[in-house]
């Protein structure tokens, strides 16, 4: 009897061998266990070690393509620098013609002119054709190669020539006139009786008395002998465009323009801003 109830146990014991190591959800509960049991126990509110290949979490991870923000706050840009080729928008267009530092065809802005102050009494000899009407002055430019009173240059084109008038000599470059300075070349106004072949580019046609006289920066030619001869400026001529250099004095509580000793009354002649050349006197 005893025989039997030995090899029951031995049976018992082989089962029971054989159900631990083969038996799979008995063996993990058994090693999940052991291993719980083997581990010392973590104390609450400690940060746990994650498992092998998991990575912690670091806050909010950027999206691919997505700037992580810099360490320092940078301010942000109000005036953020334009492309190299952009212009900026112009609201104030300057005047038809005007290039500002290298002035071109066309009036410039309104101006004040310098006062003129007759040493002597004015007098208006004879009554201009047209009724006085001011209007502010506007120097006018006959393009970059022209160049007002008293302007100086250190070299004159290859294309200015020689002009003798009473045994004083100018050079003469598309219709202005030079003298030698200290250094270049002074522009003077046109001497009277000056002679040149062509008239300079720009020039204008101005009728008096059923005469035609040609104008170019200030200056008045005739036709003579197939040539243009400077001449004074013609009373009654009515021009649109007096040059830089003008200068302002009241007569009888009118403002006239004086342009090298000519005196130009301001008009409005066919609803356009011109100037009439009057004749009066210093006397």
């Amino acid at each position: 009897m005893r025989k039997l109830y030995s090899k029951l146990l031995a049976v018992f014991f082989l089962l029971a061998t054989f159900i631990m190591v083969f038996d799979p959800v008995y063996a993990g509960f058994y090693r999940s266990s052991v291993i719980a049991a083997e581990m010392p126990s973590v104390p609450s509110g400690t940060n746990q070690r994650p498992a092998q290949g998991q990575r912690p979490p670091q806050g909010q991870r950027p999206s691919p393509g997505q700037r992580p923000p810099s360490q320092g706050h940078r301010p942000p840009v109000n005036n953020p620098r334009p492309p190299a080729n952009h212009r900026p928008p112009s609201h104030h267009k300057p005047t038809h013609g005007y290039r500002p530092g290298k002035p071109g065809f066309g009036h410039r802005p309104p101006v004040r002119p310098p006062i003129y102050r007759p040493s002597r009494p004015v007098f208006i000899r004879r009554r201009p054709f047209y009724s006085y009407r001011y209007h502010p002055y506007r120097p006018y430019y006959w393009g970059p190669t022209w160049h007002p009173l008293g302007f100086f240059i250190a070299a004159l084109a290859t294309t200015a020539v020689i002009i003798a008038i009473n045994n004083q000599e100018y050079h003469y470059d598309n219709g202005v006139y030079y003298v030698p300075a200290s250094g270049g070349y002074n522009v003077v106004p046109a001497p009277i009786g000056a002679t040149i072949t062509v008239l300079p580019s720009g020039y204008s046609t101005i009728p008096v008395s059923g005469v035609n006289y040609y104008y170019y920066g200030g200056a008045y030619y005739t036709q003579t002998n197939g040539a243009y001869q400077v001449v004074a400026p013609p009373i009654g001529a009515v021009v649109t465009k007096l040059p830089d250099g003008a200068q302002e004095a009241t007569i009888d509580g009118n403002k006239y323009l004086v342009y090298n000793g000519t005196y130009y009354q301001p008009v409005n002649a066919n609803g356009q801003d011109a100037y009439e050349v009057v004749d009066m006197e210093e006397q």
